[in-house]
């Protein structure tokens, strides 16, 4: 018994720091343009961190694994750290969500996050850069470990993606429904393990009405996430 409770504050302690850092993390998000640059890579956007607060491994526990699906050498040193969901259907179009850092060990800070292109397909680069910026100010549910944002004033631009544009990036929906005026369309990804097995699952839900994107969730096996777009 004495070494399941070890274990168990081992846990705690552990995924208190992770928490802690993210936390760090949501406060240069908040003074975004202090503390990241945006840079375009080829169709990817990069965030690059000016003072790195974070592991890798951090965002990787958030869907559920601190281990890397792959790594990869970068072009300028350094590797990218790779965490892929896929959807486990016939038409599965995956996520690469890669974290870079200067070596593959533990400890070291990720320096940068590059942001998968198949986002980018449906939320243009400004309108994202302003969802990180909202993160920043986002509440913050500890008991449900739940973040909850929204697009305001000049960043409450509309955005017109369109079902057609959504599936194009993503695929077609393992789920949809009409929610009032809302199309909701679910889209279920599974975490890639090293040996190329899936793992936990995290859904993605799109809301629509008409072809204006009302809002985005990401429910995670360690965390939610939750974007207005036309907050007013």
């Amino acid at each position: 018994m004495s070494r399941v409770l070890l274990l168990a504050a081992a846990i705690l302690v552990l995924s208190g720091c992770v928490w802690s850092r993210l936390l760090d993390w949501k406060g240069q998000l908040k003074e975004f343009d202090r503390y990241v640059t945006a840079v375009d890579v080829g169709p990817e956007l990069v965030l690059q961190f000016k003072q790195p607060c974070i592991r890798p491994g951090d965002i990787g526990y958030l869907f559920g694994s601190e281990t890397p699906s792959k790594r990869t050498e970068r072009a300028d040193g350094g590797i990218y750290a790779s965490w892929i969901l896929r959807r486990d259907r016939a038409d599965s179009i995956g996520l690469d969500l890669a974290l870079g850092a200067a070596d593959g060990e533990e400890d070291t800070l990720a320096d940068s996050l590059r942001v998968p292109s198949q986002v980018l397909a449906f939320i243009p680069k400004q309108r994202l850069l302003a969802t990180a910026r909202a993160f920043g100010s986002a509440e913050i549910d500890k008991g449900k470990r739940e973040a909850a944002a929204g697009l305001t004033g000049a960043d409450a631009q509309p955005i017109t993606p369109g079902r057609a544009v959504v599936v194009a990036a993503l695929g077609e929906p393992d789920a949809s429904e009409k929610i009032g005026d809302v199309d909701r369309m679910t889209f279920t990804f599974k975490l890639m393990k090293p040996d190329g097995t899936l793992g936990k699952a995290t859904d993605l839900i799109i809301d629509l009405r008409g072809d204006l994107l009302v809002a985005a969730r990401l429910k995670a096996p360690n965390f939610n996430a939750w974007m207005e777009f036309d907050k007013k």
